[in-house]
Order: structure tokens, then C-alpha cells, then sequence
């Protein structure tokens, strides 16, 4: 049975893609600790779109011992830069491998494209400004002919310093599930590995809406006249061609008496009558009132 059992841990590690037996990482006290203990490691689209492409690999047991590396705080720190992200690792060395994930830049001109495209709608840079990133933004990437996640896995760059000759190893499985973590808590960071940095995006996007609203100044502008507006007082004389005609309302007796009580159905037996003489007491009521007669039917 042990020996089958050996057998079958060789058959795991070369056909789950793994050439190294597993070892056992150095325990450290100061790596960045992961929020998720189990399950996800994302909680919204966006940060689950970006997990999406590692997941699409097909790591096998690369992925599990990815994220236990990312539950245990082995990964030592992560930097975040444009089109870069760097990180190190405790594994079962005593140096930290060094990890590089590339991610393919945007040109000027799909950014471009990409930021009028969302400048569109003013909702968009007040929820980035909430660190809340709307799905329809993507949409609007897409309608731009500009892909704002890694499509392809020809978008990704990864290297890592240890010895395990695949790539991505469980140390580079480890950093991308942070990075999800991040995203989860900070939607710019997708933007900075795409090439624009918070500000830059946040920037664009008021100078686009001040030009916007510019243009719709000039276009009120050359709808002036040069005439002082009145105001509404100087224009009540005049504001239906003229001075209105009063006439008083004309008041009388329903056509149906206690139409009211009728239409919501009989009341219980001890109020119709008192009922139906409140309402017509209130017809006489009115009827002398607006006669200009103050007494009060009993």
C-alpha cells in the first residue's frame, strides 16, 4: 500500500503538470495576509474576471497549492505598476523567489478611444471615484474595440525565480490570487496594468466632461439674443397674452347623493344613516357658504 500510495503522489505531480515533489514552504510572520480563509478569493466581477484568466490555464494541483501559499502569507510583498507586477514569495528556500507578471499594455490611441467611450456617461467616474467599478464600463471598452481584461493568455507575462520549470508555478498562482484581493478593494488597479494610472484616468475623464460641458455653454451662447431676460414678476401681466378673467366655481348638489358611500359599498348598518346625513349636511354647508352666508347647518 505505501509503495502504491508513492506511485500515485509521482502520478499527480507529472500529470497535474508539476515536475518537483512538493515541498514544504518556510513559514514566515510578516507575509500579506489573505482575506479569504475559504471559497473565493473575489467578491466582484471585476476581481473575479481577472482570477478568470489565471483559472484558465489549467493549473490542476498548481491552483490548490497556489492558494494555500496565498492563506498562508507566504507571499512577501506585491507592487503594482504600469504593465508590471512584481512580487516576492517565501517558498522552501531560505531566499524569496522573485515573481514578474506582464501584462500587455494599451496604446495611446485605445486609450483614447476607450475614455470617450466612458466619458459618455458621468455615472461611470462617479462610482470609480467609489471604488466601485460598473460592468457596463467593460461595454463600453468593448464598443471602443479596446479589451480592458487580459483576453488571451498571449496578454499575460509570467516568471518566477524558483526552480519549478512550469510556468505559471504555485508561486505565481499565489500572487495572481492576491492581485484578485486587491482588485477587489481597488477597480483602478486593472487600469494601471493596462497603462493608466488612477489620476491619469480620473483626470481624462473631468477634462472630457469640462470639454463637454463647454461646448454645451457655447451652443446656449449663440442662441442669446443680447436681451436682458425679465423675470417672472415683469412677465405675470402679459403671461397668457393678458389679464385672466375671474369667474367663481360653480357649486351645487352632487348628482348622486352620498355618491361616496355608494361606491365604497354599504358601511355597517348603525352608520349609513348617520353617514348619509353628514354628506348631505356638508352639501348644505357649502352651497351657504359660498352664498356668503356664515350659518352653520345643524
Amino acid at each position: 500500500m505505501p509503495q502504491r500510495k508513492g506511485k500515485r503522489r509521482w502520478y499527480d505531480n507529472i500529470f497535474g503538470g508539476d515536475f518537483f515533489p512538493p515541498a514544504r514552504p518556510i513559514r514566515v510572520e510578516d507575509g500579506i495576509q489573505s482575506r479569504s480563509k475559504q471559497g473565493a478569493f473575489a467578491a466582484n466581477w471585476w476581481a473575479k474576471r481577472w482570477l478568470a484568466v489565471l483559472e484558465g490555464y489549467g493549473l490542476g494541483s498548481r491552483l490548490q497549492r497556489g492558494r494555500s501559499y496565498a492563506r498562508s502569507g507566504q507571499v512577501l510583498s506585491i507592487d503594482v505598476r504600469p504593465g508590471l507586477v512584481q512580487a516576492r514569495v517565501q517558498g522552501s528556500r531560505p531566499r524569496p523567489y522573485a515573481v514578474d507578471i506582464r501584462v500587455s499594455l494599451l496604446s495611446d490611441k485605445e486609450w483614447t478611444r476607450a475614455l470617450d467611450a466612458i466619458s459618455q456617461q458621468a455615472i461611470f467616474a462617479a462610482r470609480l471615484l467609489d471604488s466601485d467599478m460598473p460592468q457596463e464600463i467593460e461595454t463600453a471598452f468593448n464598443e471602443a474595440g479596446v479589451a480592458l481584461f487580459p483576453a488571451r493568455m498571449q496578454d499575460i507575462q509570467t516568471r518566477c525565480s524558483c526552480p519549478d520549470s512550469s510556468n505559471p508555478c504555485k508561486h505565481i498562482a499565489a500572487v495572481h490570487y492576491l492581485l484578485g484581493e486587491q482588485f477587489d478593494q481597488d477597480p483602478f488597479l486593472i487600469f494601471t496594468l493596462r497603462g493608466r494610472t488612477r489620476e491619469q484616468v480620473i483626470e481624462a475623464l473631468r477634462m472630457r466632461r469640462a470639454a463637454a460641458a463647454a461646448d454645451s455653454s457655447e451652443g446656449d451662447a449663440a442662441l442669446d439674443t443680447g436681451t436682458p431676460a425679465l423675470s417672472l414678476n415683469d412677465q405675470i401681466a402679459d403671461f397668457w397674452g393678458g389679464a385672466l378673467e375671474w369667474s367663481p366655481p360653480l357649486i351645487g348638489a352632487p348628482d348622486v347623493e352620498a355618491a361616496v358611500l355608494r361606491r365604497l359599498g354599504a358601511p355597517p348598518a348603525n352608520l349609513k344613516q348617520p353617514l348619509a346625513s353628514l354628506y348631505k349636511a356638508m352639501t348644505v354647508h357649502v352651497k351657504l357658504k359660498t352664498a356668503g352666508d356664515d350659518e352653520t347647518p345643524q
